[in-house]
């Protein structure tokens, strides 16, 4: 889950810093950040696969849910946008801080 998290931190980091050399990869690099929320979202479900009865991924699962229904429903402003970074810190802080054994369930 860790490596899989980097990956989808890097991608876009690694576009940007290619937008040094070619100013048009910093469009992509934005665009790419899909891609991190679609691979998040899949190591939040391997996470939940893992310790199904942790409150923590839970509480992730519905704040992702929250940002769906606000995108789709029309009913947020732009402070939407502030949600998937604040998820992407806070899968990313579940994944980082995982052990192994005595998680938390």
């Amino acid at each position: 889950m860790k490596t899989l998290n980097n990956i989808a931190i890097l991608i876009p980091i690694f576009i940007g810093l290619l937008g040094i050399i070619e100013e048009s990869l910093i469009i992509l690099a934005l665009v790419s950040t899909m891609a991190t929320g679609f691979i998040q979202i899949i190591v939040g479900v391997i996470y939940w696969i893992k310790f199904p009865k942790s409150i923590h991924i839970k509480i992730y699962f519905f704040f992702v849910i929250v940002f769906f229904i606000l995108l789709f429903t029309i009913i947020a402003d732009e402070w939407v946008w502030l949600l998937p970074p604040i998820l992407c810190i806070y899968i990313s802080t579940l994944v980082y801080s995982l052990k192994e054994k005595n998680h938390e369930k």
